[in-house]
């Protein structure tokens, strides 16, 4: 694995732990594959996915600042705004020293 991927991957694995901590977040949205994964995955499978499900992080060039974009299913009780709000805070604060500059996006996909 490239340095770059375990930059990328160690940026990701932060996005999703805190956006899914922060209240009236049910879940991240799974991707497509996600929702036909088996349960029963071996743990190389496990370990060789890129990123977690609902978060894209990228660079437009090698030394420009992360793109992250984060997919979150909300609370129906909670206003979806105000989560994503928080969200972006929440996961722009967590990576201010890991990837200064990081431009976050959060978009909320569903609520339940």
């Amino acid at each position: 694995m490239t340095a770059a991927a375990t930059g990328r991957d160690a940026v990701a694995g932060t996005v999703a732990r805190v956006a899914a901590g922060v209240p009236g977040v049910a879940f991240l949205r799974p991707g497509l594959a996600d929702l036909f994964r088996s349960s029963a995955r071996t743990a190389s499978r496990a370990a060789a996915r890129d990123t977690p499900a609902g978060v894209r992080v990228s660079r437009a060039s090698g030394a420009g600042p992360w793109e992250v974009d984060v997919q979150i299913v909300v609370h129906r009780d909670h206003r979806a705004v105000d989560v994503a709000r928080v969200v972006r805070d929440a996961v722009t604060a967590a990576l201010s020293e890991a990837a200064p500059g990081a431009q976050v996006t959060v978009t909320v996909t569903n609520a339940v």
